[in-house]
Formats: structure tokens, C-alpha cells, sequence
């Protein structure tokens, strides 16, 4: 069983500063923020577009193996989940404004292709 050690926030704070004064880990915190904005915009994309987005990086993220590619797949794998959750949503909202319970989609069913 290991206990935790209390931190010392001046050390905590100290290694902070020192540890943003170096260029690789500024550009990592950086990237991080990066990251963080692309997903608040990513909550905001309609369903058609997250779709694509998906579709999009799951064919370049298929072939390939690199140290990212985990980090990609994770991302769509993410998209995947907001897809549902925003589908969930959509569903709702159709509900509550209509009164009407739409037939559950099955799992294999696709929409029809229109063009």
C-alpha cells in the first residue's frame, strides 16, 4: 500500500516555473491548449460535418503505423462517442418538441444514400 506524500507548494510551484522555462515543454503545453480548443469547437460542429470528420480520419489512421496512430484512433473513437451522444441529443429534443417516439435505428442500418 503506498501513502501519499503531501506536496509542497512552493517546491511544486518552483518546478512549475522551471519546467515551463524549457522551450520543448512550453511547445507541449502549447499543443495541449491546441488540443483542448479543437474539442470545445469539435461540441459545437453539426452532425454532418463530425460525421465526415470521423469517416476522414478513421481512412488516414487505417494503413498506417506510427507512434500516434493510438493517439489518432483515440480521436476517432472520440468522434464516434460525440456522434452518438449528439444523435442522443437530437433524439431527444425531436421527442420532447413532437411527442413522437421515432422507431430505434438497428445497429446495421444505414441511411439511405442520397445523389
Amino acid at each position: 500500500m503506498s501513502v501519499a506524500l503531501p506536496l509542497d507548494r512552493q517546491r511544486l510551484k518552483t518546478q512549475t516555473g522551471f519546467s515551463l522555462s524549457l522551450d520543448g515543454v512550453r511547445r507541449a503545453a502549447a499543443a495541449y491548449e491546441m488540443v483542448k480548443a479543437a474539442n470545445i469547437m469539435l461540441e459545437t460542429l453539426p452532425l454532418p460535418v463530425l460525421e465526415a470528420l470521423r469517416d476522414y480520419a478513421a481512412d488516414q489512421v487505417r494503413n498506417r503505423n506510427c507512434p500516434l496512430v493510438l493517439c489518432e484512433r483515440h480521436y476517432v473513437e472520440h468522434l464516434d462517442e460525440l456522434i452518438k451522444q449528439t444523435k442522443l441529443d437530437e433524439r431527444r429534443l425531436l421527442e420532447g418538441i413532437t411527442g413522437v417516439v421515432p422507431p430505434e435505428p438497428k445497429e446495421n442500418d444505414k441511411p439511405p444514400h442520397v445523389g
